[in-house]
């Protein structure tokens, strides 16, 4: 099997292609130079990905849903309201568990579009 120059894989494939060599290199060859060179590879990976995919239409609305584990602790109409909601759960769980709690990295956040006539008047503007 013939390897494919990378302007013929698909995204996909060079994305996880890049992100296999990165985890096979081993920390003390972590230099400038490797950052540098997978900053680069990344950010042609995101351009590339963006001008793939067209904008958010006007009839769809962006939301910010944060996560405890897999329920959904929240959903706001920023992404600061989100980080602010992340850092008050995360602040909980310290108080709560101490510095070493594990959950900390259970709360994340994601982003979904939201059909804009499905939101009604009840919507919340946090």
């Amino acid at each position: 099997m013939s390897h494919l120059e990378p302007e013929h894989e698909d995204l996909g494939t060079r994305a996880a292609r890049m992100l296999q060599a990165m985890d096979d290199t081993p920390i003390p060859a972590m230099d400038a130079t490797f950052y540098a060179h997978y900053a680069e590879e990344l950010r042609m990976l995101v351009e590339e990905f963006l001008a793939d995919h067209p904008p958010v239409p006007a009839s769809v609305t962006r939301v910010w849903l944060v996560w405890n584990c897999h329920d959904i602790a929240g959903s706001y109409s920023t992404e600061h309201a989100a980080r602010e909601a992340r850092a008050d759960l995360q602040h909980q769980l310290l108080c709560q568990y101490g510095p070493d709690a594990d959950p900390l990295e259970s709360i994340t956040i994601t982003t979904a579009h939201v059909p804009t006539e499905c939101l009604g008047s009840h919507r919340s503007h946090q």
